[in-house]
């Protein structure tokens, strides 16, 4: 376009200079233009045969005054031919004398003392030397992790409650009417007496009685809760023919009900295992049997909780979260053993478990760009220490300082001097960012290339990493390492892959939410960490300080919004706002200055490759004319 506006501009120039109406001139060119077309085929005829169509020219014997005479003769007849011969006869002729010549020989002067012919005799150049001091300069670097730790303690919760249950069995009651008659014990009259009792009110034997009575016949919980004290109460001897014998079982305190039974077969009956009744003409009788009891009971018993843990390290835990703290190592400080929890013997592996995390400290991390500058270090200092690591440090460089040569001419008869106001020449620079600037913004010029999809520029990937609280296992690690003692095999290669991208600063943290927990209890045993991962160092920084100028976030954990931008969204950051010095050292190290040359045409060429991919693409294009 450029070139265009200028052939523009010298034709309405010229144009307006040499004819007063230049309408006139363009018919009369075209005028004489067509006089050339209608003579050429008369031209063609009079001229003959192409003089090499037959390997010698029919001019080829002529002398040069016989060559000129004849081209004097035939431009004679041609239009053309006079018109240029008659310009050249009126047009001025000039003679270059290079002794006399005014513009030759004061050329000649001004080269030789240049200074006295444009500005006077007594003109001079001062020439001023100006070094700037040489800079010392502080900046804030992080330095080696720092080693903490906490601790956590196993807690083991118990459930005590009682289960009802029954028991089914049978006692033993004997009596013999001799064994009485010679003073033998006869125990637990109680109880022999309810037995007889069931029997006749089962059997129908007693009339007149209420259909609960029944139930309440075979209910002998009083008189065998009463037996079973007095048999352990007394000590004498009972012979085997008059005796009683009690299941001898522990629950006998605790029973709620203690119930005969019915025979299955006839309800009219007592279940009996074994019995013998006998009744003597004198109404002297004796017995042995087997009743069948049921015994309901109530049983003591617990449930153990799952187990938690008490942990003190919630505060490492968050920094975990946050990516400045990573497993170190896990030791169990209190090992197996079995301790009484509300009376239950419980025993575990280990009862309390030392963490040991790694942690990095939040850091300005600016040395970069003095570097890049080329600038020394020279003394470096502790400026915050955890334990006997130091974690921070404030780092000192020295910056060299410029040299400016400036030359300014004074002296002379002229009033003004070519150079305004005196200061001609400035050989030094000061110096600042522009350059790096420059670059890092060709560099993102450079990254747009191919690099709309699906309308987006810039794209970031969704990367995650897991952690699990409970095992001390960190697939995600800190900025600076993995743990050590932990065993990271095991960890996907996505997220092997993802550290690798942390360690070299191209990934934002998004995040960390809880992807597993326990049942019930609601204690997260699995974290995931979410990151946006970009290209390089550059493109994460843009992001980072491109999407706060244009109010765009990053989403949350579970959803991240890791999207490129969109054209509008491009065009409504401000290049000139951002501040990329973090990555000027990695662009000094891949900074070739030959690749500085023709900067411009590179600059222009990329653009136009830039917008053929904005631009969408047109069915047809339209027709080009020949000449632009």
């Amino acid at each position: 376009m450029k070139y265009l506006a200028l052939l523009l501009f010298g034709v309405s120039f010229l144009s307006g200079k040499s004819y007063a109406n230049p309408w006139i001139a363009l018919s009369q060119g075209d005028q004489t233009a067509q006089a050339f077309l209608n003579q050429i085929e008369n031209k063609k005829k009079e001229a003959g045969p192409h003089p090499f169509s037959q390997g010698v020219s029919k001019e080829s014997t002529l002398s040069a005054e016989e060559l000129k005479g004849r081209a004097q003769h035939l431009s004679a007849k041609d239009p053309a031919s006079q018109m240029i011969f008659e310009s050249s006869d009126a047009r001025s002729q000039f003679k270059m004398d290079p002794q006399q010549d005014p513009l030759l020989a004061g050329a000649e002067m001004i080269t030789e003392n240049a200074l006295e012919v444009i500005g006077g005799k007594g003109t001079k150049v001062t020439r001023v030397q100006q070094n700037t001091q040489d800079e010392t300069l502080s900046c804030e670097e992080a330095g080696d992790d720092s080693l903490e730790k906490c601790s956590r303690e196993l807690v083991v919760k118990i459930i005590k409650f009682k289960v009802k249950k029954e028991w089914k069995g049978n006692f033993y009651l004997s009596r013999c009417s001799n064994a009485e008659r010679g003073g033998h014990y006869l125990p637990c009259a109680a109880l022999r007496n309810a037995l007889f009792e069931a029997r006749r009110v089962v059997s129908g034997f007693v009339k007149r009685r209420a259909p609960g009575d029944v139930a309440a016949a075979l209910n002998i919980t009083a008189a065998y809760k009463a037996c079973v004290q007095e048999v352990a109460q007394n000590k004498r001897r009972n012979c085997h023919e008059c005796t009683v014998s009690l299941t001898p079982l522990n629950f006998i305190p605790q029973a709620g009900i203690i119930t005969l039974l019915t025979n299955p077969q006839n309800s009219k009956k007592l279940h009996m295992d074994s019995d013998y009744w006998h009744t003597y003409n004198s109404g002297r009788y004796e017995y042995r049997c087997h009743p069948r009891i049921k015994i309901e009971y109530e049983e003591e018993s617990y449930k153990v909780l799952p187990d938690e843990w008490s942990s003190n390290c919630a505060r490492l835990e968050e920094r975990v979260d946050t990516g400045l703290c990573t497993y170190d190592s896990k030791v169990c400080t209190q090992g197996r053993q079995t301790r009484l929890i509300q009376g239950i013997a419980i025993t575990r592996d280990c009862w309390e478990e030392t963490y040991t995390y790694s942690c990095s400290h939040p850091a300005k991390n600016d040395c970069g760009p003095l570097r890049a500058r080329g600038c020394t270090q020279i003394s470096s200092a502790c400026k915050q220490q955890v334990g006997n690591v130091c974690v921070l440090y404030s780092q000192t460089y020295q910056c060299k300082g410029t040299t400016t040569n400036t030359e300014t001419i004074s002296g002379g008869q002229a009033q003004s001097p070519f150079c305004l106001d005196g200061n001609c020449r400035d050989q030094g620079f000061e110096a600042n960012n522009e350059m790096m600037s420059t670059l890092a913004q060709l560099t993102l010029l450079k990254e747009m290339e191919g690099q709309i999809q699906n309308n987006f520029i810039f794209k970031g990937a969704d990367d995650r990493c897991s952690k699990c609280a409970v095992s001390f296992k960190d697939c995600c690690g800190s900025g600076k390492g993995w743990g050590t003692s932990i065993g990271l095999a095991d960890c996907s290669g996505e997220e092997r892959a993802l550290k690798k991208k942390r360690t070299e600063g191209l990934c934002h943290y998004v995040g960390t939410y809880c992807a597993e927990k326990i049942p019930l209890i609601g204690t997260c045993i699995k974290k995931k960490s979410t990151f946006c991962c970009f290209g390089s160092k550059l493109l994460k920084a843009f992001h980072e300080q491109g999407r706060a100028q244009i109010n765009l976030g990053w989403g949350d954990a579970e959803a991240p919004l890791c999207r490129g931008f969109t054209i509008s969204e491009i065009q409504r950051i401000d290049f000139s706002k951002l501040d990329l010095r973090e990555v000027y050292e990695d662009l000094m190290k891949k900074f070739n200055p030959g690749k500085m040359k023709n900067m411009g045409k590179k600059l222009e060429d990329r653009m136009q490759i830039i917008k053929q991919g904005v631009d969408p693409k047109k069915k047809q294009q339209p027709n080009q004319r020949d000449e632009a």
